[in-house]
């Protein structure tokens, strides 16, 4: 993430008071953010300078900041170049979101699977709804690497490959908020079955990825769909 030289110390925030302070505190940067004043790579002030424009204590300031860090709103660095900078936006956010509400029991995995390939198959249907074949060099490359992590037995970058397939399937639809949602769902998914990956066959995965880009191609929409699902009913029956 480019990191911006400015300490962006023009930014000014309004005092807060109240006895839940540093959530406040959160919050301010939090409004910053939504009217443009702060973007990702901005510096904020040091703690010093950002306690006494709120008119709170350093240790309120820390503590917000913490919090922050902890939802990826920032990122705290040390060092003579350190400080509090803003975040670029990540799916790991959603990640973490979905991770804990299967922990809670409050998503099952068969739910998390449904949902994904009911996704991933309206994104297939998106990206042909204007009669235009879309681009597929991003997803020809990697099913290219695909094959050649899988038969050289290149386990991370295989997980890699799979990642970064289901992320260009999604970046057909040019929609940020459903690339976000797929990326998480295959992070999610990739915790649990990284240990497993080797277990498929990698004729399996080959032929798969290739019979699905073949279809896409073909404008085979319906059979592409089946191809996907198939592939992703044996990942998670067989892997799971």
């Amino acid at each position: 993430m480019p990191v911006k030289e400015e300490d962006n110390l023009d930014v000014a925030f309004k005092p807060v008071q109240s006895h839940r302070t540093f959530e406040l505190v959160c919050e301010r940067v939090r409004e910053k953010l939504l009217r443009g004043e702060l973007t990702p790579g901005d510096k904020l002030p040091p703690e010093r300078d950002l306690a006494a424009q709120l008119g709170v204590s350093r240790n309120v300031v820390r503590e917000a900041l913490r919090s922050l860090e902890i939802a990826g709103v920032v990122a705290l660095r040390k060092g003579v170049k350190g400080g509090a900078f803003i975040q670029e936006g990540a799916a790991s956010r959603i990640t973490q979101a979905l991770s804990d509400l299967i922990t809670l029991n409050a998503i099952s995995l068969k739910d998390l699977f449904e949902a994904r390939i009911m996704i991933l198959e309206m994104v297939i249907d998106h990206a042909f709804k204007d009669g235009v074949q879309p681009d597929f060099s991003g997803l020809e490359a990697v099913i290219e690497d695909t094959k050649k992590a899988t038969l050289s037995g290149d386990i991370p970058h295989r997980i890699k490959c799979a990642y970064l397939f289901y992320h260009e399937l999604a970046a057909l639809t040019g929609n940020s908020a459903i690339i976000f949602t797929v990326d998480s769902q295959t992070e999610l998914v990739q915790t649990f079955l990284r240990y497993r990956v080797s277990d498929m066959s990698a004729q399996t995965l080959i032929s798969s990825r290739e019979i699905f880009l073949k279809l896409l191609k073909a404008g085979e929409i319906e059979a592409a769909k089946i191809e996907l699902r198939a592939h992703m009913t044996r990942v998670h029956t067989n892997l799971w």
